[in-house]
């Protein structure tokens, strides 16, 4: 027996004991962190959603022959909506993959993976409704208003 009983178990060190600590203490932020993204990303899809079936009644309801304007204006509507709708849902499931780990460096992979694609929601989102707005403008009479 050279380093000691079979039975025994080795002791960890104060320096590893911190260590550990401290890794589980930053898993524990970052899955905070995943839960707010995890809302932000939710709320994306929710008003993409949203957004969608309310422009598309709009276009639908529209006068019989839409002009090219139009019709153009409603694609690049689609077009983001559904950038968005689509970077949101797998903005999520990056996060709920990150939920799941115990390792941190994953954890941060999936948080960084994430944080990108709802930005490409967010702003797909911005553009949408920009173009949303127009779109909602041209269908305006506003012969009336002059």
């Amino acid at each position: 027996m050279a380093l000691g009983s079979a039975g025994s178990q080795p002791r960890l060190s104060s320096a590893s004991r911190r260590r550990k600590r401290s890794n589980q203490q930053n898993i524990e932020d970052s899955k905070g962190g995943i839960k707010f993204l995890a809302w932000a990303a939710i709320m994306a899809a929710a008003v993409t959603f949203v957004m969608g079936f309310t422009c598309t009644k709009l276009y639908i309801s529209s006068a019989p022959g839409p002009g090219l304007v139009k019709k153009a204006i409603f694609m690049v509507f689609l077009m983001c909506n559904t950038i968005s709708l689509f970077s949101s849902i797998v903005a999520l499931t990056h996060l709920i993959w990150g939920q799941r780990q115990s390792d941190f460096q994953l954890i941060q992979k999936a948080m960084l993976r994430a944080m990108a694609l709802v930005t490409v929601a967010f702003m797909s989102i911005l553009v949408a409704f920009m173009v949303g707005v127009c779109f909602v403008l041209i269908h305006l009479p506003w012969q009336t208003y002059f």
